[in-house]
């Protein structure tokens, strides 16, 4: 019998190619003669690729043209309360679940190439069979209308996949066997990319060392939102948390009362340290979040 304790290593294949069948539907898709229907064929699939008598592995596959700047297959967030980290809990735990991505990172795959696969788990036939299976996978790409997105699909089974699985037609429609298939284009949506991981770390080690882990947190969920709609200017993560501390400082000295008076905030910590109307982008949405944290900051306070 075949050891059941799996332990996750990264693995590409490449040259994948689409069969044209998916476990969905025991027939192959028409022929291409110019009197069917066009064909339809994923941007992206599951494949399994059996490994032995009792397990298969599954790999996500980039049936596209272009290489894919990362495939996350896990959940990606876009603050500190989508990860269900709170503001003003200073446990390890907290602390942990505020790096976002600190258990998953073993995981991500960079650079993953036209037609490649990349290993995203392992399932057994006898201890899944009568199970659901799950896989959370997220990745960058273009959309209908839009240069570009994010890609987030939920993959529920039982018992795994099949030979082939669908995750989106080339014509970015969502097959109907998906649970969910969700393409994100608004800031307001967006996740915090996996490729700031190290860089947004070394921020927060650098804001606990400096203000205690309570600020740290406070100052951090705000440049979380300064990043994600590029509040001021498109900086990196690492330098835009100087703002960061002044609106948290501002936030609470002046205690505003609605995002309009966040905005004069924010307005004018981008008019000291640039010149005065630099910072243009800095939309209603963004001023709600950082409103709502100061409110979460107050309550705990």
């Amino acid at each position: 019998m075949t050891n059941t304790k799996y332990v996750f290593e990264q693995n590409r294949i490449d040259d994948v190619q689409w069969s044209g069948v998916s476990r969905l539907s025991s027939l192959p898709s028409l022929p291409d003669d110019g009197k069917s229907p066009p064909l339809k064929t994923p941007l992206f699939y599951l494949k399994s690729v059996s490994i032995n008598a009792y397990e298969d592995d599954i790999y996500f596959v980039n049936n596209t043209e272009q290489t894919l700047h990362f495939v996350a297959p896990f959940k990606l967030y876009k603050s500190l309360t989508d990860a269900y980290a709170k503001l003003g809990d200073i446990s390890d735990k907290n602390v942990h679940k505020a790096r976002l991505y600190a258990d998953d990172m073993d995981r991500l795959y960079t650079d993953v190439l036209p037609n490649q696969g990349v290993r995203i788990g392992r399932t057994h036939i006898i201890y899944d069979s009568d199970g659901l299976m799950q896989w959370f996978i997220q990745v960058p790409f273009k959309a209908v209308d839009a240069h570009y997105a994010m890609w987030r699909f939920n993959v529920v089974e039982k018992g795994g996949v099949g030979e082939a699985y669908p995750l989106l037609w080339d014509n970015f429609g969502k097959p109907t066997h998906m649970v969910s298939c969700q393409c994100l284009t608004e800031r307001a949506d967006m996740p915090i990319e996996p490729s700031v991981y190290e860089e947004r770390c070394w921020v927060f080690d650098r804001l606990i060392e400096s203000l205690g882990i309570a600020d740290a947190l406070f100052v951090l969920a705000i440049n979380d939102v300064l990043y994600r709609y590029c509040v001021g200017w498109s900086a990196p993560y690492n330098e835009s948390d100087i703002q960061a501390k002044d609106i948290a400082h501002k936030l609470q000295k002046l205690k505003p009362k609605d995002a309009q008076a966040v905005k004069a905030i924010v307005q004018s910590v981008y008019d000291f340290w640039f010149n005065e109307g630099f910072a243009k982008n800095i939309s209603v949405e963004a001023c709600t979040e950082l409103f709502d944290l100061y409110q979460d900051w107050m309550a705990k306070h």
